[in-house]
């Protein structure tokens, strides 16, 4: 690696930067870059602090060359803040307007950037260590198609990636195998993230789904071929499409999703595709609930009813003393649940004689 001071018109914001996701840019879409950057990495903020602080000059970008340019490979939003500052015509055609221009001496302290080069597979545990599991981290999706990358790109296995990164909790293993089937859901079922039902698209619910042994079952995949790059057997594909519309739901197509928030939603999916009576109802439009009682069987519902039932009469019995007055409404109730008690237990006496 070696170190030395660039123009800022000189080095060129990386396509394949991880927190573009699954944007697709190439060299030459400068501008859209940056666009991208400052609509959805807060760059403003690293405008602010250099136009209050200048530029520290011990924050090195790393950079490797490549088709002839000098490509940032890490410190990509300092640099868009950087070209931001620096080019007035460029703010203009970006829409950009700063409370107060740039101070001459801002301007002097961006005038060349310390720069080390280095090839990307030279760089690729720094950068991980920093966004995967370290101080500055990436979106999972970000992260996800970093370890990708470094596997395709590189030749490295995820046991690598994980140690080289620092990775105890096979974050590694579980976001790698999340986005080889989201790359197989979009490429093979045309599935779109941007029609999720969800603010924000949850990729954890996917890697997070993939670690049930009930979804692998129903998916035609265990922990082995899941590492593979097309994992779900083309057979199985159209349960992929059943699984990515309980997770994200399709605004287009008024598919609502079943997995609202993962916990406890995801478990309760998992849960009912543990047997085919779930499977069904889930795969003919029916509630997660609907689906999670028949995959639970009467016998469960029954004693955890039960079991409910005792628990909240003992709270009951807590709170008589102090919290009830005489209202008519609760004698009422009282009166129907004590009915019922009666009804229940000569039920079960009668079965179980």
């Amino acid at each position: 690696m070696n170190t030395c001071n660039i123009s800022p018109s000189d080095l060129y914001l990386d396509p394949t930067n991880p927190r573009i996701g699954f944007e697709e840019f190439s060299l030459s879409d400068q501008k859209k870059i940056l666009r991208w950057l400052w609509r959805n990495n807060s760059v403003d903020e690293l405008v602010d602090s250099i136009l209050a602080n200048c530029y520290w000059e011990h924050e090195e970008l790393f950079a490797t060359k490549e088709a002839g340019k000098f490509v940032v490979v890490e410190g990509n939003r300092r640099l868009a803040a950087v070209k931001i500052i620096s080019d007035a015509h460029l703010r203009e055609d970006l829409g950009i307007n700063l409370e107060e221009g740039p101070s001459k001496q801002v301007l002097d302290s961006i005038q060349k950037l310390p720069v080390i080069f280095a090839s990307r597979k030279e760089l690729w545990s720094f950068v991980g260590f920093k966004h995967v599991n370290g101080p500055q981290v990436w979106d999972s999706i970000g992260k996800a198609e970093y370890v990708y990358n470094v596997r395709t790109n590189f030749n490295v296995s995820l046991a690598e990636i994980a140690s080289g990164i620092g990775d105890r909790h096979e974050t590694v293993t579980r976001l790698y195998r999340g986005y080889v089937v989201l790359r197989q859901a979009q490429d093979q079922l045309a599935f779109d993230k941007t029609q999720s039902h969800h603010f924000r698209f949850p990729f954890s619910h996917l890697w997070t789904a993939l670690g049930y042994s009930s979804i692998q079952r129903y998916l035609g995949v265990d922990s082995r071929t899941l590492e593979n790059e097309n994992p779900i057997p083309e057979h199985r594909l159209p349960q992929l499409g059943h699984l990515m519309n309980w997770l994200y739901g399709n605004r287009d197509r008024n598919i609502e999703a079943k997995v609202r928030r993962q916990n406890p939603d995801l478990r309760h999916l998992a849960q009912s595709l543990e047997n085919q009576k779930g499977i069904n109802l889930l795969e003919s439009g029916s509630p997660l609930s609907s689906a999670l009682n028949a995959s639970l069987g009467d016998k469960y519902l029954f004693r955890n009813a039960l079991t409910e039932a005792d628990k909240y009469a003992r709270d009951a019995m807590q709170f008589v003393s102090t919290g009830f007055e005489g209202e008519t409404d609760l004698i009422a109730t009282m009166e129907s649940l004590h009915r019922q008690a009666v009804s229940l237990k000569f039920l079960m006496n009668r079965d179980n004689s």
